[in-house]
């Protein structure tokens, strides 16, 4: 049973949130295919399966510091673990290069893509910085909130 008695109410919130669309998928130049799409979420989105596979979601970028997994590779994902605490004084900056091939490769092969941690804050973090980091590669650019111009 998840409690939310000491959480902030914005935290509270970001937890019962699923998921959020970050990127959507586009057509990849000289090609027939498309992209995979980048997904946001808390941890309540990785609590049902079921949803993650009608959105296509086949690749998880776990950012959990945790002895469990709440899906892994036995439940048919693609699990990218990152192990740190879910705070915002976090430094991921040694993490982005490795998570960003990750979720690179896996956009450019078509697949779906959802970046959750406990909260929200640590995978908004890694989201928007993959999105500057791969801004000159996929064409993109994501503003400050998270939003696509």
């Amino acid at each position: 049973m998840i409690r939310f008695d000491n959480l902030p109410p914005e935290v509270m919130q970001a937890m019962c949130t699923p998921m959020h669309q970050v990127l959507a998928p586009t057509s990849i130049p000289s090609s027939a295919s498309q992209t995979g799409a980048l997904w946001l979420g808390s941890l309540s989105a990785v609590q049902d399966p079921a949803m993650l596979r009608s959105h296509h979601i086949s690749h998880l970028v776990q950012v959990l510091d945790v002895p469990w997994l709440p899906l892994s590779e036995k439940d048919g994902f693609n699990c990218y673990k990152i192990e740190i605490m879910d705070e915002r004084t976090v430094d991921i900056r040694p993490y982005l290069e490795g998570v960003c091939a990750h979720i690179d490769m896996a956009l450019r092969s078509g697949r779906n893509v959802l970046v959750h941690c406990q909260q929200v804050s640590t995978s908004y973090s890694f989201v928007m910085s993959v999105c500057k980091l791969l801004a000159p590669v996929r064409g993109f650019m994501c503003d400050s909130k998270g939003e696509q111009p």
